[in-house]
Order: structure tokens, then C-alpha cells, then sequence
């Protein structure tokens, strides 16, 4: 796909620092894949709103940088050992260099921004950037907890979805389309919908296709929407005993994920997953059929419907 080529070229050719060690663990995140949907979604909702996605491109970049900033930083607070497969940024470059190359990519996006879009658009992501660490602050400060679906909800809007809505306002302000606060809803939709899955795959997907093991969400202590939607058949204090626990055994672990996808907890957070699907595509109905409406539905199939 030509438009993907072209991500990948620009990826590389803004990621210009003068120290070689942080190209090389930006080179390092960027080079270990992804499917650019942030790029890919900003750069299309540009074309559909009548817009050049050419002048939509470097934009998108810059919100992959504040992507993958954000991964970087993740990985340090969580103490990963793999992202996407192979080993993760931090273990190889160091906790410090890991940190710093994020705040890199941060300051990258902000002067991508400040070169080729406006004072309304810098807002809009500023305010997603905001949004993401008190979000990842408030997911920390849960750990170990059983949370509402409130909660679940606002940590996921935060940590993910804000950052598709920010692509898809972007997108349409680069087009001068007159309701940029609807294309934003279109991209919250869509981002809920994509984190609702990944928290699914964390119970049933294949570890040689996600990049990292099931279960992974429980042993870090975190309760996400697979749970929740069982909860009540489980009981919290099984479920809390667990989580309290510093040390859990595997056994305890496994038993649990398999209780929760027994109990048709998977099934749930997809259903819950086609809901947003469904509001987002209602977002953009009105919408003359083109190319770029025809991708953006794609790309909302394949949110729901990726390697489970």
C-alpha cells in the first residue's frame, strides 16, 4: 500500500537527533513494527473530509511519535521485558535512554506540529498528551484493585482512545472540515473499541502474533473489561484475594483467565468492542462514498476482528 510506504518513509526521515543513541532506540521502536493506524487514520479521515492527505502525512507522524514515546515510557514504568515480539527498548538501551528517547519523540511531534499544522491543532494533541499520563497514573495507582467500569473506561479513554480522537481532529482540520469536535468522537469510538480488544487478547491471544504472553494483564494486577463483564459470577473476593496478593502463583493466574473466558467474558468485551465500532461508522455515514471512507471502515473491522 503505497500510503503505508509512505509512513514508513517519513517515520524515519523526521526521526533525525544529533546523539546516535537516540536514533538508534527510536530506530530500534519504529523498526519493530506496528500497524501505523494512528498515521493511517489521520491521513484518511483528512481525504474523506475533502482534504489533501498528502498535507495530513508529516502530522500523522508526528501523533506515531507521541505513540511511540508513550510505548517507551510504558515499558520503563512496567518493567517490560518484550514489545512486539522481541526484547523491549528499555532492556537493551537502558531504563534512562529509553525515557529520554520518549521525551525525544514528544518534543519531535510538538515541532512537527509547530512546522506544519496550527495553534488549534497543537491544543487538541496537547491536551491528548495530558490526558494519556494522568491516565497511566491513574491505571498504576489502581494496580491491585478491582475497578468499576467507570474507572476502566476513563483509564482507557485516556491511555488510548484520546490519541485516535486527536488523529481523526487532526485529520479534519488539516481538510478544514467545520466540526472537527464530531471527527474526534468518530476516533474515540474507534480507540475505545481497539484497547477493548487488546485487553481481550490479553486472555486469548496468540503470543507468537500479539508480541506478548496471555494473562498478562493479571499478573501486573490490573483488572480489565474481560474481567468485569464476569465479575459478578466469579466474586470480588476471589478476585481481590488474587490481585492483593505480591506474588500470585502462575496456577492462580491461569485458573482465573480460563474462569473469565469460560464464563463468556471474551465474547462480552467483543460485543462491547462492536458497540463503539457501530458508533463510529454511524459518525461518518453521511459521508459521500470515496476511498478513504471505504479504508476507515475497513480499519474499524480490523480493530475488532484482529488476530484473536
Amino acid at each position: 500500500m503505497e500510503l503505508l510506504e509512505a509512513i514508513e518513509r517519513k517515520l524515519f526521515e523526521e526521526l533525525n537527533p544529533k546523539v546516535r543513541l537516540v536514533l538508534e532506540t527510536g530506530r530500534y521502536l519504529i523498526e519493530g513494527g506496528g500497524k501505523r493506524i494512528r498515521p493511517l487514520v489521520t491521513v484518511l479521515t483528512c481525504g474523506m473530509c475533502g482534504g489533501d492527505p498528502e498535507k495530513a502525512l508529516p502530522l500523522g507522524v508526528g501523533l506515531e511519535y507521541i505513540h511511540a514515546a508513550s510505548l517507551l515510557h510504558d515499558d520503563v514504568v512496567d518493567g517490560a521485558q518484550s514489545r512486539r515480539g522481541r526484547k523491549s527498548a528499555n532492556l537493551i538501551f537502558g531504563n534512562g535512554v529509553a525515557v529520554l528517547t520518549g521525551d525525544y519523540m514528544y518534543a519531535k511531534a510538538l515541532r512537527i506540529f509547530a512546522t506544519y499544522g496550527n495553534i488549534e491543532m497543537i491544543r487538541v494533541v496537547s491536551e491528548a498528551v495530558m490526558e494519556m499520563a494522568e491516565a497511566q497514573v491513574l491505571e498504576l495507582s489502581k494496580v491491585g484493585e478491582v475497578i468499576s467500569e467507570e474507572e476502566y473506561f476513563r483509564i482507557i479513554d485516556g491511555k488510548t482512545a484520546v490519541l485516535f480522537g486527536a488523529c481523526t481532529a487532526v485529520g479534519s482540520m488539516v481538510a478544514g472540515y467545520p466540526d472537527p469536535e464530531t471527527m474526534m468522537r468518530f476516533g474515540l469510538h474507534m480507540g475505545r473499541a481497539f484497547q477493548l480488544v487488546d485487553d481481550l487478547l490479553d486472555y486469548v491471544g496468540d503470543p507468537s502474533k500479539t508480541g506478548k504472553p496471555v494473562g498478562n494483564d493479571l499478573k501486573e494486577g490490573k483488572v480489565t473489561y474481560p474481567l468485569l463483564s464476569v465479575l459478578d459470577k466469579i466474586g470480588r473476593d476471589r478476585v481481590e484475594k488474587i490481585l492483593k496478593d505480591p506474588n500470585p502463583s502462575g496456577e492462580d493466574i491461569e485458573l482465573l483467565r480460563d474462569e473469565v473466558v469460560r464464563l463468556g467474558g471474551v465474547e462480552r468485551t467483543r460485543e462491547r468492542a462492536e458497540e463503539e465500532v457501530r458508533k463510529a461508522v454511524g459518525l461518518i455515514e453521511g459521508f459521500p462514498e470515496s476511498t478513504y471512507k471505504r479504508e476507515l471502515t475497513r480499519i474499524l473491522e480490523f480493530v475488532v476482528f484482529r488476530e484473536l
